[in-house]
């Protein structure tokens, strides 16, 4: 009998227009961040460039990451449980008949 998977759909996000700009920034720094290492720097240049990859790319990504943690811990937590094996259908049956098999012998022996 084929087994239905439910699928859970993307939950809407509770500030939708903070996580459109938010993308919008990460996707735009990251484009403004491979021009600039495409273009040649000058010796020293790279300092003139101080902190404008983590405003570019950290900061956005950090707040898209506060922003979703909920669907993302949901997420790892379904991930997690899929990858747990699951020793109870596995080794319960087997176990419950040893030790079955182990009180009838010691019952039997001591009798």
């Amino acid at each position: 009998m084929p087994r239905l998977k439910i699928v859970a759909s993307r939950p809407e996000p509770e500030f939708p227009v903070l996580s459109r700009l938010l993308w919008q920034a990460l996707a735009l720094g990251a484009l403004v961040s491979l021009a600039l290492l495409a273009l040649p720097l000058a010796p020293g240049g790279a300092s003139a460039f101080g902190f404008l990859p983590f405003w570019l790319l950290a900061a956005p990504a950090a707040a898209l990451l506060t922003l979703h943690r909920r669907f993302l811990a949901t997420a790892w937590r379904a991930h997690l449980v899929r990858a747990t094996p699951r020793r109870r259908q596995r080794f319960g049956g087997s176990q419950l008949r040893r030790s079955s098999r182990a009180r009838r012998a010691a019952s039997s022996q001591a009798a």
